[in-house]
């Protein structure tokens, strides 16, 4: 089995990410490409072609990446005692650095950045990349492979997000934080009217401010919204939404749990993460049976398009801006990447739980769709997923 998990890293490592940026990119478009080789050109990002968070055009999910690949890292320290894990730590942390620094607009965190300049983004991104990021950052900077510089720049960079969501989530911009231009994104409700798994995205970032930072403010900001935030949270059904939906909501409530001294809201969020552990541990299971499969394997290695070559959809109207949206000349390019980014993703659901183990049988069947995957001929990043589950499986408190 080491031989094929060195195979997916090195995947990973080789096909995905990008040594001037720090980031993991979407996907490929060709059995020899890098993921890097089709992204747009600064000039089409500055004119904000084709849209303005980049949706399809292969770095739409570089933070979302990072959240992923630094636990793996972490996880594989927390494993081994593996001291290289360092090294690669200090890799993903460049690109957090970066993406949470190269804007002109102060808190402003890219989906990702062009390797092309390093500078060049889009101007919408999402909760969700800022979540992954949070998680990224909590991660490394609790564990014993952040050194003090490190540790300096994430709090830097929490502090600008913490003092950016503070002017701008606010029931004028209905509690929305803004794209860089000023104006409301697609995807950057943070309170209000929105879903239960998403309440503790916010409160999240002011815990994490305060326990970095030690300013009672950002304490203060983090019991607003606490409360009410745990309560809401309390209403996600299982299974009711996106795997990755839970994931994110999972690691809100783990890093809640564990930087909040409240017993009562520590035990809330225990139940909470107790009750999508079993349930997605199972969808897991069963989306690993579903893909090992002679047709399975065909979805696997479908190829990409290039976008620039793609039919565009239009998705609809946002601030002021109309978006268009590449997509797929194959169905099928989804069913390469989300039901096996859904593999891994109800693993570390699970072994996200603190009071959670991974039994030996699920840990095998994660192992078989591991070594299922041709990375010769597999163009996604739902394999960071995977890498992610078998890390945190293989700490020596997490197998039953």
């Amino acid at each position: 089995m080491e031989k094929i998990i060195q195979k997916t890293w090195d995947y990973i490592w080789d096909r995905l990410y990008d040594d001037r940026t720090g980031m993991f990119y979407n996907h490929l478009a060709g059995d020899d490409a890098h993921a890097t080789k089709y992204l747009p050109e600064p000039e089409m990002i500055r004119l904000l072609i084709p849209n303005p968070a980049g949706y399809g055009t292969g770095m739409e999910d570089c933070m979302l990446n990072a959240g992923l690949m630094m636990d793996a890292v972490i996880a594989r320290y927390e494993a081994t005692g593996d001291a290289s894990m360092r090294e690669y730590a200090a890799k993903i942390c460049k690109g957090l650095i970066l993406g949470a620094s190269v804007s002109h607009k102060k808190g402003f965190l890219p989906r990702g950045v062009s390797p092309a300049d390093c500078s060049s983004h889009y101007i919408d991104t999402s909760r969700d990349q800022y979540t992954d990021w949070l998680w990224a950052a909590y991660r490394l900077y609790y564990s014993p492979l952040a050194d003090d510089a490190q540790k300096e720049s994430l709090r830097k960079c929490i502090i600008l997000m913490a003092e950016k969501f503070e002017a701008e989530v606010i029931a004028e911009n209905d509690w929305n934080f803004l794209r860089e231009d000023g104006k409301i994104g697609v995807a950057g409700k943070m309170w209000g009217d929105i879903n239960p798994h998403e309440f503790l995205r916010l409160p999240m970032l002011y815990l994490l401010a305060w326990k970095t930072t030690g300013n009672v403010h950002w304490h203060k900001k983090y019991i607003e919204y606490r409360d009410i935030a745990v309560q809401r949270s309390m209403e996600y059904v299982p299974l009711s939404g996106p795997t990755y939906a839970a994931l994110q909501m999972q690691y809100s409530m783990r890093m809640v749990y564990d930087l909040d001294d409240d017993e009562h809201v520590r035990a809330s969020l225990l139940n909470m993460m107790e009750k999508l552990a079993d349930p997605y541990e199972r969808l897991s299971v069963n989306e690993a049976t579903n893909i090992m499969t002679p047709e399975g394997k065909q979805w696997l290695e479908i190829p990409y398009s290039v976008w620039q070559k793609s039919r565009f959809r239009f998705a609809g109207v946002w601030g002021g801006m109309g978006y268009f949206v590449p997509e797929p000349s194959d169905f099928r390019e989804h069913q390469s990447y989300y039901p096996l980014r859904a593999v891994g993703e109800g693993i570390v659901i699970a072994a996200t739980c603190p009071s959670r183990r991974i039994s030996k049988a699920t840990l095998t069947q994660l192992c078989n769709v591991i070594d299922f995957v041709d990375y010769e001929k597999h163009r996604t990043c739902a394999p960071i997923a995977l890498l992610e589950a078998y890390w945190l499986a293989m700490r020596s408190d997490q197998l039953k």
